[in-house]
């Protein structure tokens, strides 16, 4: 009975350690999943801003139609160029005069407006020194009279950008390693309990490479488990996001959401091998009667 009654509280002892270490990876891994997930957010975020800063080509009136048709298709085709919406002169003359009421055309006896192609950027080309050589690079195309794109607000929204990056950079570096100095005490704790087994196991002759088998086999399973959890976990906290914001997880497609499974999975298989082997030969070398 008492045999019976010992092993139980053993059986329930590893079975809480277990448990423990699993819920104690699985917070630290989804820690590092949000980080992760804010960080993919503001890059995100960053290149929709950019882009809000367009580039409006304005070309010359009375220009010939060939002329007017070889420079939409240059524009068209410019490698910087995601998309592009051409503006009829006349069109936006009639829809002017709609909104206004009166008839400036048959005023002035001429279609004031101008011709204009709206152009949306590359998120590589939309940066102050890329929309600048690319500005200088529209001008010479014929047929164009004036290029104007919002240089100011892009470089507000560069400034504010370079003053937030950095010092969220380091944040985010302290709290990774913080998260990864918790999971691999929660690792060593984990192999403390056990550590009269390592002890035992080696004083009967078994060999090292033998006795960390089965810890670093079950540091896998813990850092594979934690890391399914994790994932779960972040993706449950993107979803609640989402009912308040439906345009949260627009970014996140299946391919990026599959990229954090793998990633949090990677590293907590990788630390719960590295930190349980660290562990464990610590454990190896020392001497029975410092163990207590």
């Amino acid at each position: 009975m008492r045999m019976s009654s010992s092993a139980n509280n053993a059986s329930g002892s590893q079975i809480t350690t277990t448990v423990t270490t699993i819920v104690g990876m699985s917070l630290t891994l989804m820690l590092v999943g949000l980080l992760i997930a804010i960080g993919y957010l503001g890059y995100e975020w960053e290149k929709e801003l950019r882009q809000e800063a367009r580039v409006q080509v304005f070309f010359q009136r009375d220009i010939d139609p060939t002329v007017l048709s070889t420079a939409l298709e240059i524009l068209r085709t410019d490698p910087g160029v995601e998309s592009c919406q051409f503006l009829d002169a006349k069109s936006t003359s009639h829809d002017l005069e709609l909104a206004l009421g009166e008839s400036f055309v048959d005023f002035l006896g001429y279609v004031p407006l101008a011709d204009v192609m709206d152009l949306r950027m590359t998120p590589k080309s939309s940066t102050t020194v890329a929309l600048t050589v690319a500005a200088e690079r529209i001008e010479e195309i014929p047929g164009v009279s004036e290029v104007v794109w919002q240089g100011e607000l892009l470089g507000q929204i560069e400034s504010t950008i370079q003053r937030l990056v950095w010092p969220l950079f380091g944040l985010a570096l302290i709290f990774l390693f913080a998260a990864i100095a918790l999971m691999n005490n929660t690792i060593r704790l984990t192999v403390f309990a056990r550590r009269m087994v390592i002890k035992t196991m080696q004083l009967v002759g078994a060999h090292p490479q033998a006795i960390r088998a089965p810890f670093l086999k079950q540091g896998l399973y813990f850092g594979l488990i934690s890391g399914g959890l994790a994932f779960a976990s972040v993706n449950g906290i993107l979803v609640l996001m989402h009912i308040q914001n439906k345009s949260i997880l627009a970014p996140f497609t299946p391919t990026v959401l599959g990229a954090i499974f793998v990633i949090l999975i990677g590293i907590g298989a990788l630390f719960g091998v590295i930190s349980t082997a660290i562990a464990v030969n610590r454990f190896l070398k020392k001497r029975l009667d410092t163990l207590h």
